[in-house]
């Protein structure tokens, strides 16, 4: 797993002019919808067995304010993140609160 200091997003295409050369990543979202309902639950159930199982086996179930705060940080930036509500529009969960879960990790895999 990357360092969640650590940022670093695919890129797509490479457009070359004779001055300059700009990247584009054609993978952001147009536009952001919340996944269904169905998919949230369905995200949300994965995520309780994961943090279940990591308190039955005795692994760490908060993670560190540190760890939270520089995971709140990069969903911030992230072109997935819907600001009203701060929510996650790949999995739909409710980002101050995933941050803190030890177990849990990013949908698109930035931390």
């Amino acid at each position: 797993m990357p360092s969640p200091s650590v940022y670093t997003e695919s890129v797509d295409h490479v457009y070359k002019t004779e001055d300059s050369m700009f990247l584009k990543n054609i993978n952001k979202p147009k536009s952001l919808e919340m996944p269904s309902k169905r998919d949230m639950a369905k995200n949300l159930g994965k995520s309780l067995v994961k943090t279940a199982k990591a308190a039955v086996t005795g692994n760490k179930i908060i993670a560190s304010s540190d760890l939270a705060l520089q995971r709140a940080s990069i969903c911030k930036s992230c072109p997935w993140f819907v600001a009203k509500g701060q929510r996650c529009a790949k999995c739909g969960c409710v980002v101050p609160m995933k941050v803190y879960f030890e177990e849990e990790e990013c949908p698109v895999k930035k931390w």
